[in-house]
């Protein structure tokens, strides 16, 4: 089969659109920030380790400064370093990195920050040679627990993702918090640090999630969400993260990205995965049953990629960015690298799963249509007020990810892909997200009457 790949379209450059800039209001999470010190900045001064505020140096890592040969960024002599690359999303964007479909767009090198040992998985280390290496760190901690020695050998980080992320939906708001807020302030801070020791800005890619809409419906725009009480603790660990990214952004003008991504089933091109995805866990059978019905808004839209195709995402994004010196960057952004518009309904989905199963492995379930103001309520009244084990909490969770009538724009990232956006049929995100890809009978049809014409 085909790997679905997206369209590039015009190249034009986009430089006059900007991120507008957002207003200096007071943080309400700082006091994460001042339990860890280093991590804070205030008017550029940086608390050294006796607990005191220095100046930068003359030269602030935000500054805009005209590229030269020496600080100029291109694709070939890149090397990025990356957290959470044994991920879902990490995985993709390995699998984005080390194929050569995608010409010039991927000719960098992986640095991964890998917690607690090294890893045998990271997008099949037998096939990536020396393009990926390895050092321990850990993303809850200032400069991700890599001492001054392992800072002085990343003079060539070109870049810093961070697709770290905890994928339990059921977890405390707590560890969501450490994990997806604490974890994208130390990875910005990084940035900043190496910026200052190089001399030269070092852009901050950030993977947070299209979900961070909470129950928003109909376009939903790439921009900031404004604060409401119907979020989930993970997407209110990633608002925060998001909110607090932007905001030091535009008050340094440092080079930031923030790409919300939708749901992430495996690869289109191997089949393989590290988990299943929401839209399996609603129709897979229950180890205690089954959800017998599906409440769901009119016309739910499923967004859903193939990780390879969010990797490849991924790629086009840092190497426009390099392209460009990363001016579109500074000050923030923010892109959604989701299926927008091309997303299919789920009835559409669960129609065609009926008829492609001929195994009869999976029991689509009944829609049943609900407002939104009732769906919401029965979520509240699920998710906030009682207790699940961790296998049906994941369960209701996924649901809400799938029962809303709502297409995450896309304008920016075509603007910082120069042109690209990810386009899967829904015959490939059945294949892969329920194991459908089977080998099609090979009838002979040369015997029967008229065949010469099938």
């Amino acid at each position: 089969m085909r790997r679905p790949r997206g369209r590039t379209g015009d190249q034009r450059s986009h430089a006059n659109l900007r991120w507008p800039r957002l207003s200096h209001q007071r943080d309400p999470v700082r006091p994460v920030l001042e339990r860890h010190p280093g991590l804070a900045h205030r008017g550029g001064h940086r608390r050294n380790d006796a607990g005191h505020y220095q100046r930068h140096s003359a030269w602030r890592a935000g500054d805009v400064r005209p590229p030269d040969q020496d600080h100029a960024v291109t694709a070939a002599q890149s090397v990025a370093l990356v957290a959470g690359l044994s991920g879902q999303v990490g995985q993709g964007f390995a699998e984005a990195v080390l194929s050569d479909t995608l010409d010039s767009a991927g000719h960098f090198d992986l640095r991964a920050v890998v917690r607690r040992r090294l890893r045998t998985n990271l997008g099949g280390l037998s096939a990536a040679g020396d393009r990926i290496t390895q050092l321990v760190g850990d993303v809850t901690t200032p400069s991700w627990a890599l001492d001054d020695a392992a800072l002085d050998q990343l003079s060539d980080i070109r870049a810093i993702v961070n697709l770290a992320g905890i994928v339990d939906w059921t977890a405390s708001q707590a560890e969501m918090d450490r994990i997806n807020y604490l974890g994208a302030v130390t990875g910005y801070e990084l940035a900043r640090t190496l910026s200052e020791r190089l001399g030269r800005a070092v852009p901050y890619l950030y993977a947070s999630t299209a979900y961070v809409a909470g129950t928003l419906g109909g376009r939903i725009p790439e921009q900031q969400h404004a604060p409401h009480p119907d979020r989930t603790p993970y997407e209110l660990s990633k608002w925060f993260a998001e909110r607090h990214l932007l905001r030091a952004a535009s008050k340094t003008g440092h080079p930031v990205l923030i790409a919300r991504i939708g749901g992430v089933i495996g690869s289109a091109a191997t089949r393989s995965t590290t988990r299943f995805s929401s839209l399996y866990q609603l129709v897979a059978p229950l180890s205690r049953g089954q959800l017998p019905v599906l409440p769901v808004q009119s016309g739910a839209r499923v967004d859903i990629l193939p990780r390879d195709v969010v990797g490849e995402g991924l790629v086009r994004l840092l190497s426009r960015g390099a392209a460009t010196d990363f001016r579109d960057w500074r000050g923030g952004v923010l892109v959604h690298l989701c299926a927008g518009e091309y997303a299919p309904t789920l009835a559409a989905l669960l129609a065609l799963l009926d008829s492609k199963d001929v195994e009869h492995r999976y029991r689509p379930l009944r829609l049943v249509t609900v407002s939104p103001r009732a769906l919401r309520l029965g979520e509240n009244l699920t998710l906030k007020y009682a207790r699940w084990n961790r296998e049906l909490g994941n369960r209701l969770y996924g649901l809400r990810y799938v029962s809303m009538d709502r297409v995450f724009e896309r304008i920016r990232l075509v603007e910082h892909t120069g042109g690209w956006v990810p386009e899967v049929d829904a015959d490939t995100v059945l294949d892969v997200a329920f194991g459908l890809d089977y080998a099609r009978p090979t009838d002979d049809f040369a015997g029967l009457p008229m065949g010469r014409f099938l």
